[in-house]
């Protein structure tokens, strides 16, 4: 009971520091003069996914638990894309995927390389040539997922330019030391939070006898991924689809970029070594649920019939299959 309750003090604390940190990091890229875009896209991501990043870290080190890790970032993808979903439900009229510009399906390809290079590591495994005990397929992951920035900046900045005059210079009243100090104490409280929540997943796990793979897919993600829930929903409700959805789908393209920066701290031979291969499916899992987002990108329907597009249904259904699949796994 106990640990359970650690575990719910640490979800909270992540879930309200990180959306004080995408607030301030908002701010930040204002004062900076960065662009909403960019902010969406790259900057929101990376801060959103700041929770998976330490954790992830931690899990290798502190914990010593690849599968944690693995579960983690695989299951935050799955979760974004079911927050997506999720979000869907907040217009009546038409679907979430029409509401945004078709430049979206860039990033959402971007995030199927990325899981598959990850997915094919896993499975070459030692076959793999390394550096030290660094995988050759975590030097790819990192140069496709630094490719990936430069080629989505450029679009989206050339794309939407004019949304980002409509949002600019927000928060004239804020001083840049004020917002630099608000978000460095954040940034600070989520990385001690997010530092002892893989050993206290951990203990859960093998309390209760779940796998560490089955416990990081969903309760750690679930944890992790809830600054992407605030952000996405406060973005929605001020009317910036675009960021929302493109925070999404960018934290999907960090999440893997993650496991890679990981494979730096695990120095017991590579992180993707000692990955257990279940977590091929709920990296499959997120492979199929990011198609599924780019054919409602493209199709683009002009009314939905229900309350939830097909394709957010179908996203639903995908993730509690695939749920179900690997803790039965």
């Amino acid at each position: 009971m106990t640990l359970w309750l650690i575990f719910i003090a640490l979800t909270l604390i992540i879930f309200f520091s990180g959306k004080n940190l995408v607030k301030y990091g908002d701010i930040l890229a204002e004062k900076l003069q960065l662009g909403k875009t960019v902010v969406g896209i790259v900057f929101v991501a990376s801060i959103t996914s700041l929770p998976e990043l330490i954790t992830g870290i931690s899990a290798v080190t502190f914990a010593n638990s690849p599968d944690i890790a693995a579960g983690d970032v695989f299951g935050s993808c799955m979760f974004n894309l079911l927050i997506l979903a999720l979000l869907d439900g907040f217009f009546r009229d038409t679907p979430l995927t029409t509401k945004v510009h078709h430049g979206l399906t860039l990033s959402a390809a971007f995030g199927i390389i990325l899981i598959t290079l990850s997915l094919l590591t896993i499975f070459l495994g030692n076959k793999i040539p390394v550096l030290g005990w660094i995988s050759g397929g975590s030097f790819i992951i990192i140069f496709v997922y630094l490719l990936a920035v430069w080629i989505i900046t450029r679009y989206e900045k050339k794309l939407i330019s004019k949304t980002v005059k409509e949002v600019a210079f927000l928060y004239q009243e804020i001083s840049l030391r004020e917002t630099v100090f608000k978000y460095g104490i954040n940034a600070v409280i989520i990385i001690l939070s997010s530092t002892f929540l893989p050993k206290v997943s951990k203990d859960i796990a093998h309390l209760y006898g779940f796998t560490e793979t089955s416990f990081g897919t969903l309760f750690v993600a679930l944890s992790t991924s809830l600054p992407e829930i605030a952000v996405s929903i406060a973005a929605v409700k001020m009317n910036m689809i675009t960021i929302s959805v493109a925070n999404l789908l960018g934290s999907n393209i960090f999440n893997i970029f993650i496991l890679a920066v990981d494979d730096f701290f695990y120095t017991k031979g590579s992180i993707f070594e000692h990955m257990d291969y279940n977590n091929l499916w709920s990296g499959g899992i997120a492979v199929l649920m990011t198609a599924t987002v780019i054919l409602g990108l493209i199709y683009r329907a002009e009314r939905k019939r229900l309350r939830l597009a097909y394709e957010s249904i179908a996203l639903i259904m995908i993730y509690f299959t695939g749920i179900i699949i690997i803790f039965r796994l």
